[in-house]
């Protein structure tokens, strides 16, 4: 046996899937468009389990990412430290030149040796390279890793036999020897030294072994006693007759750190294995006598080998397929959010999707326009919806209201409840909620027998106004948006009014209603802010009332263009999310397309966010497929958002609604439009008509 040359065996990487989805997930929150950034990772081999194959593999999972080894799963393990390097592209990972790379990555480990790191950091040795690149669309990911050390090695020969560590050390010493490996830090298990003396067995550092072993060649010219008293151990992941792998970088170290000890000279090697040691083994070895001794200079500028082979036992990379084995849930969640994070990588770096995603939003009508709004919604990341509705599917609703079937309408599904079901076959992680409810509307009278429902609706839209950060009212008549409004403008959430009329819509922002005190807007601004920009009410001279009576069936029905409310849904999401992305949000300043551009450049600015200007109010029509960008006002006397109908609501609550609902022109004289109505000069209401919204009246409402 002591003639045979020394030969190491090969690691294993063992990768938990977990740990690719851990990677499909930074990648696209923090590594996103990063090409062959170092990543640093930890592994390890376990102590506690025993693998087929007599070699334990280094274990890989989602912990590995973490910046602190004591956070992750490897605490009490014997860790290793890594770099991962994930590339952008399957061709770029394929082009990628082994030998290259491994010397490019390898330097760390040189660096560590010739300054001397590795000694006081023996973790620094159990350097391991991943090469990845992961298909996020497939969910497969190629690797390939490497286990980096210098080729130019002496050739290294047995100096004796192996030897069971129990039949050389004493009871006491063995025991000593697992009492402190076990009470090692698991960055300190990998590599250290055993000092063997009269007092017994003592545990040293690898700087402290090294120390010795200098100090002692210095002292004596005899260094048979250092040779017989000094062990370096290491933790051996294989059992098989060869040593491990990780024994080739410490004699690396040795042979840089102290040449003058281990040129021909009998090195006393204790390779640790087994959970409580049990297995290890202790040999010596030595360089061959005859061979030319090789300058450390030259030994540390050598190349670096290192590669594993793959499942088939070839160098080559592996493929980690787990299209199947990840949750699909937590796919389809992940892979929603794709399109938005290369939108937000590539074109807008700052686009806060986090909080675009934690959104609230609660869609009053679940018609037509509710449907087209509720699929741009979840196309933003959007997954908190809820839907108000009380009627139910009918044949006609199929073609034009895109999250209904014919079974639907077959079996007069409640719209809520079916738009909810739909958005979770879409996705099953959507948080979608359904309500069925009639919502009070001025001028459709409350009777006594209708009272304590209408009492229970009123409370449960207060809650649900409360709950959600935006509101869009998207009702099938005039009056059905009047409470929603108001709990709006009480409660100041931002609220999206879309309505639609044969050829053309009306997409609006109200306004904010943060003063408490009826005020006139300030008329002289050309980009007004959210304080005083109107209502969908704010046009009225007179309050809502009931519209549904007396109506033919085109009246009863959607009369409209079909692609019209997908151009509204998708322009009243748009607008949400452009005032999500402004500093002043609600309260952003309106953009007003006058035709003359006169707006100066602060006055521009007020009103422009991250994704662009943001108008109050967008009127388009598919007649000359014309949009304009219009300005309503704040109306000290509006009917839904003024001052002294929100007073008033605050102080009499559903006593309030009830009149509204039954008392023909209630609304009218609290907010002080009757006064306003009798006096002579009615100049004092020019400012609430804008001049340049000449068919704001022409847009009928009809069922949508």
């Amino acid at each position: 046996m002591s003639l045979d040359m020394v030969k190491f065996t090969k690691l294993r990487t063992a990768i938990d899937p977990s740990f690719w989805a851990k990677l499909a997930e930074l990648k696209l929150d923090k590594y996103k468009l990063e090409d062959k950034t170092e990543i640093s990772i930890w592994s390890g081999y376990s102590l506690d389990k025993a693998y087929e194959n007599r070699t334990s593999p280094m274990i890989l999972d989602c912990t590995s990412f973490n910046e602190n080894v004591e956070t992750t799963s490897l605490n009490g393990s014997v860790v290793c430290t890594g770099i991962l390097i994930n590339t952008n592209t399957f061709e770029s990972f394929r082009q990628t030149q082994p030998d290259k790379f491994i010397d490019s990555l390898g330097k760390h480990l040189k660096d560590a040796i010739i300054d001397g790191t590795a000694l006081k950091e023996p973790w620094r040795l159990t350097l391991f390279l991943l090469l990845s690149y992961a298909d996020l669309k497939k969910h497969r990911f190629h690797y390939w890793a490497a286990y980096p050390t210098l080729f130019n090695l002496p050739e290294i020969h047995y100096d004796g036999p192996q030897t069971k560590a129990t039949e050389i050390l004493s009871s006491n010493d063995f025991n000593k020897l697992q009492t402190n490996f076990n009470s090692l830090d698991s960055k300190f298990k990998s590599f250290f030294a055993i000092l063997l003396s009269s007092d017994g067995l003592k545990i040293m550092t690898l700087f402290e072994g090294v120390t010795y072993v200098n100090s002692s060649l210095v002292k004596a010219k005899e260094t048979s006693c250092v040779d017989q008293k000094l062990y370096f151990a290491f933790y051996d992941p294989c059992d098989t007759l060869e040593p491990g792998w990780p024994l080739r970088n410490l004699l690396c170290l040795l042979f840089y750190s102290c040449p003058d000890f281990t040129y021909n000279k009998s090195i006393n090697i204790l390779s640790l294995r087994g959970k409580n040691l049990e297995l290890s083994i202790i040999f010596s070895i030595k360089t061959k006598g005859d061979e030319k001794i090789l300058d450390r200079k030259e030994i540390i500028e050598g190349r670096l080998v290192g590669w594993e082979a793959n499942v088939n036992g070839k160098m080559g990379p592996n493929i980690a397929d787990l299209s199947e084995s990840l949750d699909p849930n937590r796919m389809a969640a992940r892979a929603v959010g794709l399109n938005l994070k290369l939108m937000k990588w590539r074109l807008v770096p700052d686009l806060d999707l986090e909080k675009v995603s934690k959104l609230r939003c609660l869609l009053l009508g679940a018609g037509t326009l509710g449907c087209s709004v509720a699929r741009v919604l979840i196309g933003w990341g959007i997954k908190n919806i809820t839907f108000v509705d009380s009627s139910t599917v009918s044949h006609s609703n199929t073609v034009r209201q895109s999250l209904y079937t014919h079974e639907d309408a077959v079996n007069k599904r409640l719209k809520a409840e079916a738009a909810r079901d739909a958005l979770l076959r879409i996705s099953p992680t959507f948080n979608v909620e359904a309500v069925v409810m009639h919502i009070p509307m001025p001028g459709h009278v409350v009777g006594q027998s209708l009272l304590a429902s209408t009492q229970t609706a009123v409370k449960t839209l207060e809650k649900l106004v409360q709950n959600h950060d935006v509101i869009f009212l998207l009702l099938d008549s005039r009056e059905a948006r009047w409470l929603p409004t108001l709990l709006c403008a009480v409660f100041d959430k931002m609220a999206i009014n879309a309505a639609l009329g044969f050829d053309s819509y009306t997409v609006q922002r109200h306004g904010t209603r943060r003063v408490t005190v009826a005020t006139s807007p300030d008329l002289t601004q050309n980009c007004p802010s959210g304080e005083d920009l109107g209502c969908y009410f704010c046009n009225d001279v007179t309050q809502p009332g009931n519209s549904q009576a007396d109506r033919t069936l085109d009246q009863q029905c959607t009369v409209s263009r079909p692609g019209l409310s997908s151009i509204a849904a998708g322009l009243a999401v748009e607008l949400m999310i452009a005032m999500t992305q402004h500093s002043k949000g609600i309260g952003a300043n309106a953009f007003m397309d006058d035709g003359r551009n006169q707006y100066r450049s602060s006055e521009r600015e007020s009103c422009e966010g991250l994704l662009g200007l943001i108008p109050h109010t967008l009127r388009g029509s598919l007649w000359n497929y014309e949009m304009r960008l219009t300005i309503t006002h704040r109306f000290p006397s509006c009917t839904a958002c003024s001052i002294p109908i929100i007073n008033e609501y605050r102080k009499r609550g559903f006593d309030f609604i009830l009149d509204a609902c039954n008392q023909p022109n209630y609304l009218e004289r609290i907010a002080g439009l009757e006064d306003l109505l009798k006096r002579p000069n009615l100049d004092e209401l020019c400012y609430a008509i804008d001049s340049s919204d000449e068919d704001s009246e022409n847009i009928s409402l009809t069922k949508v």
